[in-house]
């Protein structure tokens, strides 16, 4: 949009440029030193020409550094509709054609599938997965999108099937372990978030997203050990810290809820949650 405003701005500039010369030339035909300025003048027929074949090289120019910047070549044919398409496609631009045309998901606009006027981004996963069932990003878009839109049923059978293509794949088996924690099916849930801590033990919020797995199962030992873990990768984090100490009041394990709450007061003094429940087990 910058380059075709700046070809813009010279193209204005060369035409008003162009025309004062003209006009300069018209007044100049009834000057009565005419005659004796004629070899000094440059008229502006003479000048257009010159200024069009150095616009063009410049526009050229351009137009090859944008084809070269994205590793392309100058089109054969040099219409302006099919170089406009080599720079839409390599700069994944998309165009709305109208204000009909939908507001899609980012995902959608990396498919390979062509998109079609009032197609919803689910259609639009769907039939590209229609056209390649191997097709693992359609459905990696399509599964995000079910999450997105809580349709968790749907975002279970995706996930799952993406599990089949790749195992080692820890993102699927979070996203699957997120859908069965929405449709109360806490101990899949479980099963797939320790499955995609097997893969990759360092996200924290993994351990906290299984710890309410196991707090849902009132198994709260398992929680604190969960939770310790979240915490061991984020030591300062008051939320993480907050939900260890309901975790060791639930086992009951009052001493250490007492201990992490002074480790919460240790690091906000003002924490007037913690304060207080401190003073009440100290009672």
């Amino acid at each position: 949009m910058l380059i075709f405003t700046i070809v813009l701005f010279i193209l204005s500039f060369l035409i008003a440029a162009s025309m004062f010369l003209v006009k300069a030339g018209q007044v100049s035909n009834h000057l009565p030193a005419r005659n004796h300025l004629d070899n000094k003048t440059i008229h502006a027929d003479r000048i257009w020409p010159y200024f069009k074949t150095k616009f063009g090289s410049i526009v050229n120019k351009i137009w090859h550094f944008i084809l070269e910047a994205k590793d392309l070549k100058p089109a054969t044919t040099k219409t302006l509709q099919t170089q406009v398409e080599k720079v839409k496609n390599a700069f994944r631009i998309r165009i709305r054609s109208s204000e009909a045309d939908p507001q899609w998901l980012p995902e959608a606009a990396e498919l390979a599938t062509k998109q079609e006027p009032n197609q919803t981004a689910e259609e639009l996963y769907l039939r590209a997965i229609q056209k390649n069932p191997q097709d693992q990003q359609a459905y990696e878009a399509l599964g995000r999108l079910y999450l997105q839109n809580k349709n968790f049923k749907d975002a279970v059978e995706i996930f799952e099937h993406l599990i089949k293509l790749s195992p080692s794949r820890d993102t699927y088996h979070s996203n699957l372990g997120l859908a069965y924690f929405s449709l109360k099916e806490f101990q899949k849930a479980a099963r797939s978030y320790e499955q995609a801590l097997s893969i990759n033990n360092k996200i924290p919020t993994r351990w906290v997203n299984l710890s309410f797995c196991f707090s849902a199962l009132e198994d709260y030992p398992k929680a604190v050990k969960a939770l310790t873990s979240a915490v061991g990768l984020d030591k300062y984090n008051l939320n993480y810290l907050t939900l260890l100490v309901d975790a060791y009041l639930k086992v009951p394990n009052h001493l250490r809820a007492e201990e992490v709450l002074e480790q919460i007061l240790s690091i906000d003094p003002t924490n007037k949650t913690a304060r207080e429940k401190l003073m009440k087990l100290k009672i």
